[in-house]
């Protein structure tokens, strides 16, 4: 059949139509089967860069070394020079780095405290070693960002927990964890605990990894049940901080390094695929201060659990011969005992070795010299004067003992106001007694050794001995019960152990008191903190003691669209290393949650307790707000949002915040200013040129004045006036 040249052409043409219409069904799924090639390619590539990271980070971590460049990449460090001219180097400047990191004096040293929970001792090898591990994470964290070269890393990282000496943390980071390129090394470790001996380590990470949580348990406050017979009125348990640690000699260290690749490919499914990669090795010995990589059990003594003491170093008794297979009529001995009783303890064993005061605590060191049975304590009478001049609101907050292992959890918890404290598991007893686990290691007294029992003092002088001597604590008892237990006080077996022998010494020809003026108070923004955490930081320049006395706190002072998160007030506490730590003392605790700003605590009450602001000394300010588990500035909040907040110290009445912080956009004039209903004004004019006014310091914030208003308005300007109202407190 032959076709005519019209019909040829129709043919080729719907070939044609068809070859277009086929290649067109067929080319998405070979562009998604090449893109998926090649975004796979390299995904896989960035995988094993990954694994490269976290093996460089953790080969370097487990040396104990660190790198002072590191450092200096995230502190203000100025090198101050060899005081000829030249820069320091080597070892002189990595000391020096370490110290504006992580100052270590005679002195309160909040940077340790805030981190490790415990004063920094200059003479300590373990809180040095303590300061260095401090120094070491920006050090790994740089490794393995080195290692991920060649992966499209966004600059900027997070070293959860590590601050600043100022007290600002160690964030630079320029995207989150919800968009492409963002890196986050999470370091967690075994250490042991710093200071609660009884806990097994510090650090427990989340199960879920994915959380990049490490918690510091030491810090963390265990949940308790106020009222046995009511039900429902559990407290929930606090955790401890976020801290990312990566542990000391002999100590286990993970490391997991995140990332988010970004995908190219115009597939439109996702902007980008999250890696990890993880590495778990022990540390080696770089340090030679403490015995490393025994188990827990080998590095102290075990008890044996029971209702009576456990066997003792008795010697052991003689083995009786077994009898042979060969049958005799020849009568055997009566067989020998294999225990013998352990002896009670005896009082004329327990001695009285000395008392001091070291602190906050006053310390009483009783030697238990019999041989095989321990002592518990079971019941404390605590005789205490208050200097009711200066110090009127001192409590006694804890009693604990130390042993041969070291400090022990408390078995009393205040606080306690009264002068004279009685602490058992009695009804008459006060505060919350603790009998602990078995065996009852809180309270005992360990035979044949020497117990420290100490009692701490807060709110007070932060060393006892500048204001009290022995004798304002003579007639203190300790009754240490001689049965294993001892779950109750038995005035018949007891040994008691009392304070007597100290004399009060006569006083001194009275002398100036040194007044405290308003301008000797220093407040400061100090930052946000998870959990909804607002810091501010007060520091006394003066010579004598002051007072916090009341708060008008003011926040969402900017109006946006749509609105912030709405936050309320729970509580707000004085002191301490976090808003929840035991050594805080809560001096507003309003009912119910105040949601409207500004919130004044003159008139709304809960005013609890005025705290002690000590001479040359400075304590944090801790506003805890619900709503949110995060800082506050991830959920949208800006210190300026916080400007008018207020604070009513006693020198004797002064009035006045934080400098002004510069607000990133355009704020609305509140309707009503925090202006007191009523003022007291002196009778005398102060004249303007002595006008107290507060020195505005804000870590690295800008402000438009060098003093504080007093009034809440949007442009900060000298309010000249001598006028302070006192809020809060009597």
């Amino acid at each position: 059949m032959n076709l005519t040249n019209e019909q040829t052409t129709t043919q080729k043409q719907s070939r044609r139509g068809q070859t277009l219409a086929e290649f067109a069904l067929t080319l998405p799924i070979l562009l998604l089967l090449m893109f998926g090639v090649i975004e796979f390619a390299r995904i896989f590539q960035a995988w094993i860069t990954l694994q490269n990271a976290a093996r460089t980070a953790a080969r370097y971590a487990v040396t104990g070394r660190w790198d002072e460049d590191d450092v200096i990449a995230w502190i203000e460090y100025t090198n101050p020079g060899d005081g000829e001219g030249h820069p320091l180097t080597g070892e002189d400047l990595k000391e020096d780095v370490l110290d504006d990191l992580v100052p270590c004096t005679n002195d309160d040293d909040e940077a340790f405290i805030r981190h490790w929970g415990k004063d920094c001792e200059p003479g300590s090898d373990d809180d040095q070693g303590l300061r260095a591990d401090m120094a070491r994470l920006p050090s790994i964290v740089e490794r393995a960002r080195t290692g991920a070269a060649g992966l499209s890393l966004k600059p900027g990282d997070n070293i959860v927990g590590l601050q600043r000496e100022n007290g600002s943390a160690f964030n630079s980071e320029t995207v989150t964890d919800e968009e492409p390129g963002w890196f986050h090394v999470w370091i967690c470790s075994s250490r042991p605990p710093v200071y609660k001996t009884t806990l097994s380590a510090r650090y427990e990470p989340s199960s879920d990894r994915n959380l990049r949580v490490c918690e510091d348990k030491e810090e963390s406050i265990a949940a308790y049940d106020p009222d046995p017979d009511v039900e429902g009125d559990e407290v929930e348990a606090v955790p401890g901080p976020n801290q990312y640690d990566a542990g000391g000699p002999g100590d286990a260290v993970e490391i997991i390094v995140f990332f988010n690749h970004p995908l190219i490919t115009p597939l439109g499914l996702v902007d980008f695929v999250q890696l990890q990669a993880r590495r778990v090795m022990i540390n080696e010995s770089f340090r030679s201060t403490r015995v490393v990589n025994l188990p827990p059990a080998l590095a102290q003594a075990t008890y044996t659990p029971s209702n009576t003491p456990p066997p003792s170093n008795t010697p052991e008794p003689s083995v009786t011969p077994l009898p042979s297979a060969t049958p005799s009529k020849t009568p055997t001995g009566a067989p020998t005992e294999t225990t013998t009783p352990t002896p009670a303890p005896d009082c004329d064993n327990v001695r009285f070795l000395g008392a001091e005061m070291i602190g906050q605590y006053l310390q009483i060191r009783v030697i238990n010299e019999n041989e095989y049975a321990p002592l518990f304590i079971d019941k404390v009478f605590v005789n205490w004067e208050k200097n009711m001049v200066v110090y009127p609101n001192m409590f006694a907050e804890s009693m604990n003992l130390i042993g041969s292992t070291g400090p022990r959890s408390a078995f009393w918890e205040g606080p306690d106001y009264s002068e004279d404290t009685l602490a058992g598991n009695t009804p008459s007893g006060e505060g919350v007694w603790s009998n602990g686990n078995s065996p009852y290691l809180t309270r005992r007294f360990d035979n044949d050794a020497t117990t420290v029992w100490q009692i701490k003092f807060s709110n007070g002088p932060a060393n006892l001995a500048s204001y009290f001597s022995l004798g304002h604590f003579v007639g203190t008892t300790l009754w240490l019960g001689t049965s294993w237990g001892a779950l109750e006080p038995d005035p018949d077996t007891d040994c008691m152990v009392e304070l007597t022998g100290y004399t009060i010494p006569e006083p001194e020809p009275p002398s100036d008191t040194p007044e405290l003026h308003c301008e000797d108070f220093v407040i400061s923004w100090g930052g946000f903190d998870t959990n909804g955490v607002v810091r501010y930081t007060i520091r006394n320049t003066g010579y004598a003691v002051g007072y916090l006395q009341g708060v008008n706190i003011t926040w969402n002072a900017r109006v946006l669209d749509p609105p912030l998160d709405p936050i309320s007030l729970d509580f707000v506490s004085a002191g301490g290393t976090n808003a929840f730590d035991t050594a805080a003392i809560i001096v507003w605790d309003p009912y119910p949650d105040i949601t409207t700003s500004p919130a004044d605590s003159s008139a709304l009450g809960g005013w609890l307790v005025d705290a002690v602001i000590e001479p040359n000394r400075m304590i944090n300010i801790w506003f805890d707000f619900d709503g949110t588990t995060n800082r506050l500035d991830q959920i949208g909040y800006h210190p300026s949002d916080f400007n008018g907040t207020l604070f009513d110290l006693s020198a004797p009445d002064c009035y006045g915040g934080a400098g002004t912080v510069d607000t990133p956009i355009p704020t609305l004039t509140p309707s009503s200013t925090p202006t007191r209903t009523h003022t007291n004004t002196p009778t005398n004019t102060v004249p303007p040129a002595n006008t107290s006014t507060f020195t505005a310091t804000v870590e690295k914030v800008d402000t438009n004045t060098p003093t504080v208003t007093r009034t809440h308005t949007n442009t900060p300007e000298l309010v000249p006036t001598a006028t302070f109202t006192q809020i809060g407190g009597e």
